[in-house]
């Protein structure tokens, strides 16, 4: 595989633009291309997903993550300096459509080699020891498709776990719903490397021979115009989270489109309809009210 250089970018929104770039852009007729990256902690939804229903709302409102979504499907995971992520760049073809065995196999047999032992299971999880170490998702515009995965080394489990535990209230979304497992740090059972930067080196050892892509200026130009009219926008983060009603407190909000359509409270509310349904947003709103604090604890 050719190694992707992103310039040790630890930044998800332009970890994610170049993802999309590399799948819209590049030629794979004779081989396929590898990126490896570890971004700054974050949480990354799945393209289909309500970020109301996936995150738990104490990390929404304290601002502590970034929050990101993909143009992959499958469940929200969380990112940070422990977990290595790889993305695997392919030429389309039918046979690799959901046969995550092509494309975790590379990462499985690499594993293997500094001594641990891995495997899938049937949700196409890379699992150690029965608990899981990696989880996958897909996109293809049937020029190439984009296979992408995480791998956690020393990942710090409790924040993983807080803020993705569902939240106190009722959540209700068609969306796409994460699926809860066990999960297990690689450095619990291996000291072959000290972080995950070590992995990553060792990854590139593996399965790339050293050889590199590197983007031209135009490239670096268009993907950074990716991460910020899409992957930083709220219309991408927010915006793409199906409708989704949240009942807290004996309030009522649905949101479409990341937009208050509808609002009822036990106490009487302003005005909502049309608002973003974000923490900053509904702050500023609400801070001029009398009382300001006590609606927004009610709304968000």
């Amino acid at each position: 595989m050719i190694l992707v250089n992103n310039r040790d970018s630890n930044d998800p929104y332009l970890n994610l633009a170049i993802e999309e770039f590399l799948v819209r852009n590049l030629n794979c007729e004779d081989e396929d291309y590898l990126m490896l990256y570890i971004n700054e902690p974050s949480i990354v939804l799945g393209k289909n997903q309500s970020i109301y229903k996936e995150v738990n709302f104490e990390f929404l409102r304290n601002g502590q993550l970034k929050l990101a979504r993909r143009i992959t499907g499958g469940g929200t995971v969380y990112h940070d300096e422990g977990n290595l992520n790889f993305s695997i760049v392919s030429k389309f073809s039918d046979n690799k459509v959901n046969n995550y065995g092509y494309f975790n196999n590379p990462v499985i047999n690499t594993l293997g080699h500094a001594g641990i032992e891995a495997s899938m299971d049937h949700w196409n999880n890379i699992l150690c020891r029965g608990k899981k170490i990696s989880g996958s998702a897909q996109f293809t515009n049937r020029k190439n498709i984009l296979s992408h995965g995480t791998v956690l080394w020393n990942a710090n489990l409790a924040v993983l776990r807080a803020c993705l535990k569902d939240n106190p209230f009722k959540v209700e979304s068609n969306s796409v719903n994460s699926v809860k497992s066990a999960v297990l740090n690689l450095e619990e059972i291996s000291d072959r490397f000290s972080s995950a930067k070590e992995l990553k080196q060792f990854f590139i050892e593996q399965l790339s021979a050293l050889k590199k892509f590197e983007l031209t200026d135009k490239d670096w130009a268009e993907v950074e115009r990716l991460r910020n009219e899409k992957f930083r926008t709220f219309e991408w983060i927010y915006g793409r989270s199906p409708a989704t009603k949240i009942e807290k407190h004996g309030t009522i909000i649905e949101v479409e489109e990341g937009l208050i359509t509808f609002s009822i409270g036990s106490i009487t509310l302003p005005p909502l309809k049309g608002t973003k349904y974000e923490f900053q947003t509904l702050r500023d709103l609400l801070e001029k009210e009398p009382n300001g604090a006590v609606l927004l604890s009610e709304i968000f």
